[in-house]
């Protein structure tokens, strides 16, 4: 092994020191593709040399070498192993860069502004959204809107969205199938992000988007309120003089969430986000950005968070996105056991930057049957008064501050039983991505805590692990999740 490492090792560094990650800067919204190309032959390098590595110390581990030695090697094991993927990634994204930059032609990617404080199922409502075109390595955003623009834009009775059986099925009512045939209602745009699983929406998005007054786009990308404010770490602070504020990455996700709405000039909030979003673009455009690698330790945990997820129709480069877990997917049950709640504002209020919500999960198997008991806690910490209608208020009658969610439980055991609140509750349920989904319309008064428990029963692999899914909600941390 030490004979392979020290031949391996050296390799691994003589490539290394070809790369030169200053080349692959973004430089006044521009990339040098030559400098992208350039990098696959020392990846390819790398790969094979953390390959002979990794081989060689699979080979010499064995329950006969003596103890600390052979921790050492089930140590090295592990970090190669780890070091393999990202490798491996890494010359993925080498191999696609150029395409997606554009080297064969102009590329059009759609990009989703959405806010949890306005609660969907993936994250937030799309308040905003932008078209960015790449031609040869050069970035430019080339049009920007608010849903409203989409909504009703082009002939929207003819719209038409096609094999997407588990959206339309469980979402078509909200806007996706209003009519015969397909055909979506003009609020579509508003309600495009209520489905978790991203890849469906966002190839939703790919079909609607062109029938909407847009153009075929390439891809999608979405960014919720944290990630905004993430790109501020590279743009330095914006400057917004109609709101006299000056946003840096530590005070815009607050403003985003919950400041910009007591601007009670509706047409003034909408300009306001429009010059925030421009103005960011703008300055990340006309600026040079740090090595990707630094920008990756920024970005890397709002994708776990799913705060930034990204689609490619190009089979290869969404592929690239699911390895480094940037694809937004809604994961597959398969064979195991797993919880997710899911929750959508039905109010038009903005909420959920006051919600909180726990779920817990308990199990007991016995004879090769599981059951289950799903408990959500929602408390609604909103003020009766006090706040622009527009926060605390609703369309529906209800008081201020109350606030209705569709409720969305999905297990991969099916549901036996609900109550709410103590009392026994009916829920509408289905299947879809692979999970049982249970459903339900919930109301929550300013200040109230409201308790939903569903009990589940069915077979599973108990080897496998429980996986609990939680949706970004208008909170700087994710949703608790207690397993029990």
């Amino acid at each position: 092994m030490v004979g392979v490492a020290r031949t391996a090792l050296a390799d691994a560094a003589s490539a290394l020191r070809q790369v030169d990650p200053n080349s692959v800067r973004l430089v006044n919204g521009r990339i040098d593709l030559a400098a992208v190309a350039a990098l696959e032959a020392p990846f390819v390098e790398l790969n094979r040399a953390i390959d002979r590595l990794s081989n060689v110390a699979d080979g010499v581990a064995s329950p006969w070498l003596v103890a600390p030695v052979g921790r050492e090697v089930k140590s090295l094991q592990a970090d190669l192993h780890k070091n393999q993927l990202r490798a491996r990634n890494a010359l993925h994204a080498v191999q696609v860069a150029p395409a997606m930059l554009g080297d064969s032609g102009l590329r059009r990617y759609f990009i989703a502004f959405t806010t949890p404080a306005e609660s969907r199922g993936l994250g937030g409502f799309m308040g905003s959204w932008a078209e960015v075109t790449v031609d040869h390595g050069k970035i430019e955003m080339t049009r920007y809107g608010r849903s409203e623009d989409v909504n009703g834009t082009g002939e929207y009775a003819d719209r038409r969205v096609q094999g997407l059986d588990d959206l339309v099925r469980q979402w078509g009512r909200f806007g996706l199938d209003s009519g015969p045939g397909g055909t979506t209602a003009n609020k579509v745009w508003s309600n495009i992000t209520m489905a978790p699983h991203f890849p469906a929406v966002a190839e939703a998005i790919a079909q609607l988007y062109p029938q909407s007054g847009g153009s075929k786009v390439d891809g999608v990308f979405l960014l919720d309120t944290k990630s905004v404010a993430a790109l501020m770490n590279f743009t330095g602070p914006i400057e917004v003089p109609d709101a006299k504020v000056t946003l840096t990455a530590a005070t815009a996700e607050n403003f985003l969430l919950r400041d910009q709405y007591q601007v009670t000039n509706i047409d003034q909030r909408k300009d306001l986000l429009q010059t925030i979003a421009k103005a960011t673009v703008d300055k990340l455009l006309g600026s040079t950005l740090p090595p990707p690698a630094d920008m990756a330790a920024v970005f890397a945990p709002l994708a776990t968070e799913r705060r930034l997820m990204a689609w490619s129709a190009t089979a290869d480069e969404e592929q690239l996105f699911a390895d480094v877990k940037m694809d937004g997917s809604f994961v597959r049950s398969g064979d195991g056991d797993g919880v997710a709640v899911t929750v959508d504002n039905a109010s038009a209020s903005k909420l959920e930057a006051y919600l909180d919500m726990k779920v817990e999960y308990r199990t007991v198997d016995q004879g090769g049957v599981r059951s289950g008991e799903v408990t959500v806690t929602f408390t609604n910490n909103a003020p009766a008064s006090g706040l622009p209608d527009y926060v605390i208020g609703n369309a529906l009658g209800l008081p201020k501050g109350t606030s209705r969610l569709w409720v969305s439980v999905y297990t991969a055991l099916p549901m036996t039983s609900a109550q709410l609140d103590g009392s026994a509750e009916g829920m509408q349920t289905t299947q879809v991505f692979g999970w049982y989904a249970s459903s339900k319309f919930l109301d929550i008064p300013p200040g109230a805590t409201r308790t939903l428990v569903l009990e589940t029963q069915g077979a599973v692999n108990p080897e496998l692990p429980v996986k609990l899914i939680a949706q970004p909600l208008a909170k700087v941390n994710p949703v608790e999740l207690v397993p029990g």
